[in-house]
This record gives C-alpha cells, sequence and structure tokens, in this order.
C-alpha cells in the first residue's frame, strides 16, 4: 500500500505540471501552423501569377518564331532571284560582248572604204545605180539595227541591275530583321528562363514550408497525446489508492506513449533522410571532335529556330557541335553569352565562342577558330568568315569560353 501510495503521489505531481504546459506549447504549435498555412497559400499564388507569365511567353516566342520563319522564307526566295539576276546579267553581257565583236569589225571594215574590199564588192557588184543605192542603204541598216539591238541590250542590263540593287536592299532589311527577331527569341528565352528558377525556387519554399507544417502537426499530436495520456493518469490516481493494478496500467500508458514518441522520431528521420544525386557530367572528346563536327556542317543552310542536322541556326550549330565533345550548352546565343566565362581577344583561342550584338543584346555566335576566323551558321549557310570583316567587326561583343580544350 505504501507502493501504491507512493506512485499515486508521483501521477498528481506529473498531472498538476503537464495541463498548463500543453496548453501553452499547443496555442504556440497552432499559431506556427496557421503562419504556415498562410506562408503556403502566398507561394501558391506567387507561383501561379509566374506561370501565367510564363504562358504569356512561351505565346510571344511562338509568335517571334513564327515570324521569324517567315522572314527566313522571305530571305530564301530574295536570295533566289538574286541568284536568277546575276545568271541573267551575265548572259547579256555575254550577248553584247559577242555583238560589240561584229560591229567593231564591221565598223573597221567601212572606215578603209576605197581600200575596203566588202566595201567594194558591194558597191562594185550592184547592176544599176538604184541597186547601189538599195545595197549601201541594206548595210547601213543591218549595222542600224545591230547597234539598235546592242543599246537594247544595254538597257535590259541597267534595267536588271537596277532591279538586282533593289533586290540586295530588300535582302539586307530581311537579314536585319532576322537578326533583330533572333535577338527578340534571345531576350524571351533569358526571361523565360528567369521566371523558371523564380517558379522552381517558390515550389522549394512552398515545399519546405509544408514540410515544416507537416512537422508541426507531428508535434502538435504529439502534444494531444501526452496530454490525453496524463487524462488518463489522472483517473488512474484514484483507482491506484484501493488497487495494484493501477500502476501495471500507467506503466503500459507510459510505455504506449514511449513507442509512440519513437514512431514519430523514426517517421520524422525517415522524411528528412535521402538526398538529391546530382547525375554526373558527360565524358567528352575535346576539340578535335568538336571542331570536326563543326567543319563537317560547311554549306548546310540557315534557317532560324533549326535545329539541325539538316539545317541551323547560329546558336543551334554551336550547341550541335559542342555535343561531339561532351559538352552541353544552352539553346541560344544568349543563353550561351551568359554561361560563358569572358575572355579577351588576346586570351581567346580555338574552341571559344565569339559574340556578335546588333543594338539590343546577344544575337548572334560563332565558334572562334583562331587568326580572326570563325565558322558559324549565318543568312548564307554554315561557312567561315572573319570576326572583323564587313558586316562583322563593327558588331563584335566579345569570347566566352565554355571548354578548356
Amino acid at each position: 500500500m505504501k507502493k501504491n501510495a507512493f506512485i499515486a503521489a508521483s501521477l498528481a505531481a506529473v498531472i498538476s505540471f503537464t495541463p498548463a504546459f500543453t496548453t501553452n506549447v499547443s496555442a504556440n504549435v497552432n499559431t506556427d501552423i496557421q503562419n504556415q498555412d498562410k506562408k503556403i497559400s502566398e507561394l501558391k499564388l506567387q507561383k501561379s501569377a509566374l506561370q501565367d507569365q510564363l504562358s504569356k511567353l512561351v505565346a510571344n516566342l511562338d509568335s517571334a518564331q513564327a515570324k521569324a520563319k517567315d522572314l527566313q522564307a522571305d530571305f530564301d526566295k530574295s536570295s533566289k532571284e538574286l541568284k536568277q539576276l546575276n545568271t541573267e546579267i551575265k548572259q547579256i553581257n555575254e550577248r553584247i560582248k559577242e555583238r560589240e565583236g561584229v560591229l567593231k569589225e564591221r565598223a573597221r571594215a567601212m572606215q578603209k572604204t576605197s581600200n575596203s574590199s566588202a566595201y567594194l564588192d558591194v558597191i562594185l557588184s550592184a547592176d544599176s545605180l538604184s541597186d547601189l543605192v538599195g545595197r549601201v542603204a541594206a548595210v547601213n541598216r543591218l549595222v542600224d539595227s545591230d547597234k539598235s539591238i546592242l543599246d537594247e541590250q544595254q538597257r535590259d542590263e541597267e534595267a536588271l541591275k537596277t532591279k538586282q540593287s533593289a533586290v540586295q536592299k530588300e535582302q539586307k532589311a530581311q537579314a536585319k530583321a532576322i537578326r533583330e527577331f533572333e535577338a527578340e527569341q534571345n531576350r524571351i528565352e533569358a526571361q523565360k528562363a528567369q521566371k523558371e528558377a523564380v517558379v522552381t525556387q517558390l515550389a522549394a519554399d512552398q515545399a519546405n514550408a509544408e514540410k515544416s507544417k507537416a512537422s508541426l502537426e507531428e508535434k502538435r499530436d504529439a502534444e494531444n497525446k501526452a496530454k490525453e495520456a496524463a487524462e488518463k493518469a489522472k483517473q488512474l490516481v484514484t483507482a491506484t489508492e484501493v488497487a495494484a493494478p493501477a500502476p501495471r496500467s500507467t506503466t503500459r500508458a507510459v510505455n504506449t506513449n514511449s513507442s509512440s514518441s519513437s514512431s514519430s522520431a523514426t517517421n520524422t528521420s525517415n522524411n528528412n533522410g535521402g538526398g538529391n544525386s546530382s547525375a554526373p557530367a558527360p565524358s567528352g572528346h575535346g576539340y578535335a571532335a568538336m571542331i570536326a563536327t563543326a567543319r563537317a556542317q560547311l554549306g548546310k543552310p540557315y534557317s532560324l529556330g533549326a535545329n539541325g542536322p539538316d539545317m541551323f541556326d547560329c546558336s543551334s550549330f554551336t550547341r550541335y557541335s559542342f555535343q561531339a565533345a561532351g559538352i552541353s550548352l544552352p539553346r541560344t546565343s544568349g543563353a550561351q553569352y551568359a554561361a560563358s566565362q569572358k575572355v579577351s581577344e588576346s586570351q581567346a583561342k580555338p574552341g571559344d565562342l565569339v559574340f556578335f550584338s546588333y543594338g539590343s543584346g546577344i544575337a548572334h555566335v560563332g565558334i572562334y577558330v583562331g587568326g580572326g576566323q570563325m565558322i558559324n551558321a549565318q543568312n548564307n549557310g554554315v561557312k567561315y568568315d572573319n570576326i572583323h570583316g564587313a558586316g562583322w567587326g563593327e558588331y563584335l561583343v566579345g569570347f566566352g569560353r565554355v571548354a578548356n580544350f
């Protein structure tokens, strides 16, 4: 009985302390859970707003790409027209040279007059004066006719050259528009990547908030169980004064609570365990593999938005070439510039990227091969260009290193 009385006194002491403590902690935990709920709601709203913005950016990107394809089609059409004009001008020039040769020979023969057997043959073979006049007139008409044809050919040549100049001017404007749309595509891609990164961070923050909330809920549930156990213990106090089984019941309740706490700790440990494993970097084959792949594309046509292997735009060409060396590059020239280590021209070496801008962000990229030369995909297809030459030097931004070959 003394033992039972001691146990009852001990339980009474525990019960007298537990309720006030549990009540205060529960209130704090509930407040913390409410704060986490509020944080989760705010994160969801921010994420939803950004996803709406992303949808609009994707629509803008699709529109820009569609417009760029139309411009590329117009550029290809004008290129064919220029090629045909060049052929026609060449043919007319050849005919003009042939007729000029004939006229010069006739003129030389006529200038000899009395010493000219050709002119004498015309005169002496005449049957009469009227025949003579007719023959001389015929010769003059022949010369005038040839000169008229020659003049007409020269007029045709001038007309073709005028048209050629107009088409060249139109194609220059088309090429500029293509570059501007490529720069616009880069800007949209950059905004899209930035917002996607924010959405990813918001998702991570939301996951952490939900995890904290779950932890707080576990803590609250554990406190509720402790409170329930205290209430049960309180009910057992009276029983311990008159019967022995009560302490065993109390012991079982305490053990059960301990087991629950252990289980909760185990669950928490499992929730916190593990980790993200990053994929290993791809194994490359160096500069030789990259430049061999780049050279293999020489002569292939350019088309904005194309990804190869039949046709490329500037950034898909560099990306395709570096993939052969096991090096992954972003899709656009602007993103490749952002991802590269900037180097000066004096530090640049074969295998570095070279970047250009037409006034509104990075719009073109090529592979530097040394000696002021690059291999790149541009309006006239995949080819070598002088980075300081006409149409390039004034737009040169600088160099970027994406691999230490």
